[in-house]
């Protein structure tokens, strides 16, 4: 004996395998990989340069922590319009501002999207990764040397773009 609403979820159950096994997954595996480790490498070096500037007192670390975590949050809380909506504007932007691609291209990557516009995300990515590393490295090296001393956003700017 069936329980009422099971030939629906049935029905529901294979929509969703025929979705599945219609999407073109040699091309978004690898292209989620892509986006995967730009966006790990972007995260990571912001995270690192956090690290660095702390001093003794680890509380200090929640307001910078906090700068580095905004994207992701905000790419997280906007992927359902984009979803939704995977041409609108709020959707190609967010596919191709570095700090939110590598959450919002994957997503829309199912809906195929135009091959310009993974291109431009994927160079700016990957562009951007090399900068925030660059940038990471230059903030690690004199944030190191100054252990102790409570850093500033202003300070940290200084320490970028000085060359101490």
């Amino acid at each position: 004996m069936q329980q009422p609403g099971s030939a629906e979820m049935t029905s529901q159950a294979g929509q969703v395998f025929e979705a599945l096994a219609s999407q073109n997954w040699g091309y978004i595996l690898p292209l989620f990989l892509f986006y995967f480790v730009g966006g790990y490498f972007i995260y990571a070096s912001l995270f690192a340069a956090v690290g660095a500037s702390m001093g003794d007192d680890m509380g200090e670390s929640q307001s910078l922590s906090m700068v580095a975590m905004a994207p992701i949050i905000l790419s997280i809380i906007l992927i359902s319009p984009v979803i939704e909506n995977p041409t609108s504007s709020l959707a190609r932007w967010m596919s191709i501002f570095p700090l939110f691609s590598p959450v919002i291209m994957p997503a829309r990557l199912a809906f195929e999207p135009p091959l310009w516009e993974v291109l431009l995300s994927m160079v700016v990515l990957a562009g951007s990764a090399v900068f925030f590393v660059w940038l990471s490295g230059r903030i690690y090296r004199v944030g190191v040397l100054l252990y102790g001393k409570k850093a500033t956003l202003k300070e940290m700017v200084k320490w970028t773009f000085s060359g101490e």
